[in-house]
């Protein structure tokens, strides 16, 4: 069994969607200054780094994070290649030929790539999954839909809105934003996400493994 973390680094350098705060990481004891051990105060937007959205993400009155469901989030997994051009559509979905009843799908794009460079500065330029990629997966029967950089959603006229969250999160289909999957071959795993469980929350940080038997 290998098991594959496809969670970004929290850090206070990290890249963040326009407009939200980095990561602050603060010592609040510290045992070089002679206290009795070392705790941090860490603050940060919860929609920061890999992070999971819950429909209060978009819809008033929506689901909360910490009531997603859990068989959402563990389970069978199939993580997709895809390297365009242009973003994942339907048509492209039913011509993967997906196996059938796949509930979990994680899409490798050439964003993952990105996060090789530690200094690479946020882009609106970059792969997702169209409006009818998001109808397709709850079509058919998707639990759960992660893709490789900030958002889910494509940047330009077709974000107006935002037919991919909206979609997707009023079927109760649980997104993951951010993932590394530089790593990852495509294929079948066991994915166990975590999402912090914060109360009322409209997001959360997120540890994602991908375990390969």
């Amino acid at each position: 069994m290998k098991i594959h973390d496809v969670s970004l680094v929290l850090r206070p350098d990290m890249i963040t969607w326009p407009g939200e705060p980095a990561p602050r990481i603060e010592p609040l004891k510290r045992i070089s200054r002679g206290d009795g051990n070392n705790v941090s105060i860490v603050t940060l937007g919860d929609h920061t780094g890999t992070h999971v959205d819950p429909p209060l993400h978009f819809i008033e009155d929506g689901n909360t994070v910490d009531k997603l469901p859990l068989d959402a989030l563990v389970g069978p997994c199939l993580v997709v290649s895809f390297d365009g051009p242009g973003h994942v559509s339907g048509d492209w979905l039913d011509r993967a030929k997906l196996p059938a009843k796949t509930e979990r799908i994680l899409f490798k794009t050439p964003n993952s790539a990105r996060w090789g460079d530690p200094t690479a500065a946020f882009t609106r330029d970059f792969t997702t999954i169209n409006a009818n990629a998001a109808r397709w997966c709850v079509d058919h029967g998707v639990k759960l839909v992660g893709i490789d950089y900030l958002s889910i959603e494509p940047q330009g006229p077709e974000k107006a809105g935002y037919p991919v969250h909206n979609t997707l999160l009023r079927a109760g289909v649980v997104i993951i934003e951010t993932l590394d999957l530089r790593g990852i071959e495509p294929g079948e795993y066991e994915l166990v996400c975590a999402p912090l469980k914060i109360q009322g929350g409209d997001g959360a940080p997120a540890r994602v493994f991908l375990i390969e038997r």
